[in-house]
């Protein structure tokens, strides 16, 4: 899996990446019931990430970065054929599960949502 980097510090490497993208809409009915909608912007990409078994002190230092820079700041991540930069914002960080392997603290499962601004 490829390397990130939040606020521009290289952060432990995920096991997923899922790139998804979305157009920001403004959209109403009229009186007869037909839909219309402006596109207010387009293109906007979130990023979910997932770590698998990631070390205690790794998740600590993550999410110091992502506080120490709220509310905005950049991601870089692999997207379709290139390394992309967006400015974003975390959504509901999703964190399950430790376990102690070899004395060492791992969380099972780490998920965050990376949203454009």
């Amino acid at each position: 899996m490829a390397d990130i980097w939040i606020a521009g510090v290289k952060v432990a490497r995920p096991a997923k990446i899922d790139v998804g993208r979305f157009d920001i809409t403004k959209s109403e009915r009229t009186g007869s019931g037909k839909m219309t909608m402006e596109i207010v912007r387009a293109d906007i990409r979130r990023v979910d990430v997932t770590w698998q078994y990631m070390l205690d002190d790794d998740l600590k230092a993550m999410l110091d970065v992502i506080a120490a820079n709220k509310p905005f700041f950049t991601l870089k991540f692999p997207d379709a054929g290139k390394q992309e930069t967006i400015v974003c914002y975390v959504g509901d960080i999703s964190i399950s599960l430790w376990h102690t392997v070899g004395g060492i603290k791992r969380w099972e499962s780490v998920q965050i949502p990376f949203i454009e601004q």
